[in-house]
């Protein structure tokens, strides 16, 4: 699934699959073309793993000279190449910056056998998230043996006021910072979704728990604990699941061992952080 895009408003604080609006970054100023060749460069992903010019003209407001010289640079910085006539993908460059993003996320080697456990003693599957800037984002996930549709995929950006993971990370903002991000998402977030998401990030803030149901995936309920290391945020566990195969019970067990798998990761970060 790929990463979300800005949508519509909303009318609602709750999320159905695909209406989750991440809150907008201040535009850096005096920097479009560079801001567009990028943003053709991000259109590449699993789904679209090439793209022609056509394609560009499609879902850009550029010219086709425009188009042919954004092309041409990224060709020139041996990002993309021709595959075959007019059709362009991702060199193989582009591993290397995998590669080093691989390296600088957070934590994920030491979360996966967590993880791994997690989703074994759940039979569901179970997520590590943390926050990038106004996103909340998957760095490792270990699928149940049903695998489900889900948004929050590894380096998916996602909003912050959706999901019980995301909100456990937003929950952790000073009430100054929380009200620029609410500033920043605008009507995306009605005033009474608002409100109630306010309350609720109260009582996330102390317990450091979240569940959620349906709000960001249709039918799909989560649970997710915070970690903490020497008092500071660093991230979410949390296992996610339909709700309809989920009794009270199941509920309160994956509740139980979220909240340990979370605490046993804050027991081995504390030696690393």
């Amino acid at each position: 699934m790929e990463p979300y895009q800005p949508t519509e408003n909303r009318e609602t604080g709750s999320a159905t699959d695909g209406d989750a609006v991440p809150a907008q970054p201040q535009r850096t100023k005096g920097v479009d073309s560079a801001r567009r060749v990028l943003q053709i460069l991000l259109q590449f992903n699993e789904n679209t793993p090439e793209l022609t010019v056509e394609n560009l003209l499609e879902d850009h407001d550029i010219s086709v000279p425009s188009a042919y010289r954004y092309i041409s640079l990224l060709r020139e910085m041996d990002l993309i190449e021709e595959r075959e006539k007019g059709r362009f993908v991702l060199s193989p460059q582009v591993l290397r910056l995998a590669r080093a993003a691989e390296a600088s996320f957070d934590y994920r080697a030491k979360a996966q056998p967590i993880l791994d456990r997690l989703a074994e003693t759940t039979g569901e599957t179970s997520l590590y998230l943390r926050r990038v800037n106004d996103s909340a984002v998957c760095l490792a996930i270990a699928e149940s043996d049903h695998p489900i549709s889900i948004s929050f995929r590894p380096g998916n950006l996602m909003p912050l006021h959706s999901g019980a993971a995301a909100k456990v990370l937003l929950s952790d903002l000073s009430a100054a910072k929380l009200a620029q991000y609410f500033q920043r998402v605008g009507p995306a977030i009605s005033k009474q979704a608002r409100e109630t998401l306010e309350r609720d990030l109260d009582a996330i803030g102390v317990t450091g728990y979240a569940e959620s149901a349906a709000e960001v995936d249709q039918g799909v309920w989560a649970s997710a604990a915070g970690i903490r290391v020497r008092d500071r945020l660093v991230g979410a566990v949390t296992v996610v699941a339909p709700g309809y195969r989920l009794s009270e019970e199941n509920r309160g067990a994956i509740a139980v061992a979220v909240k340990a798998a979370a605490h046993e990761l804050e027991g081995i970060l504390a030696h690393f952080d």
